[in-house]
């Protein structure tokens, strides 16, 4: 059984270093909420692995499918209910490919109910994907390494 720990030490107020294994990301808050917004906030890496959770998902069950895609690209956004917690969780994604609608169905339906991730927070959290009609309007990642180890 693989057992995952973390880190995490307090710098200064909200901000707050993270390690697992030997990476580590800066975690604040925004000014808004008292943080000097020099690192992710606490929900944009909860959505940040829930989205990479779904991409690896459907990474493998298209390479498992022998089918030609391309590129998948997610877009998450999280949604409250009136006491402040996360109610809803949308998932816009974008696959380039040679792959027909019914396959994407089959690959939007596959991760809502294999991405482990999602299967722990699914009975409480409303979890939607859908095919998006054209990219995010966030500007994609760039990797500057060969190996595509390092994106910025």
């Amino acid at each position: 059984m693989n057992i995952l720990k973390i880190q995490l030490q307090r710098l200064r107020r909200f901000l707050q270093l993270a390690t697992a294994q030997t990476r580590t990301v800066t975690i604040d808050q925004g000014p808004d909420r008292g943080g000097e917004n020099t690192g992710f906030r606490p929900t944009e890496l909860w959505l940040i692995g829930l989205s990479a959770c779904s991409v690896t998902t459907m990474t493998r069950y298209v390479e498992d499918k022998g089918w030609s895609v391309d590129d998948i690209h997610v877009s998450a956004e999280d949604f409250m209910n009136e006491q402040g917690d996360i109610a809803r969780i949308e998932f816009q994604v974008t696959i380039k490919g040679q792959i027909n609608d019914e396959q994407k169905l089959e690959l939007l339906t596959h991760v809502k109910n294999n991405c482990k991730l999602l299967r722990t927070v699914a009975s409480q959290i409303e979890i939607q994907y859908t095919e998006a009609t054209r990219l995010a309007e966030a500007a994609p990642a760039v990797c500057h390494l060969a190996d595509g180890s390092c994106c910025s």
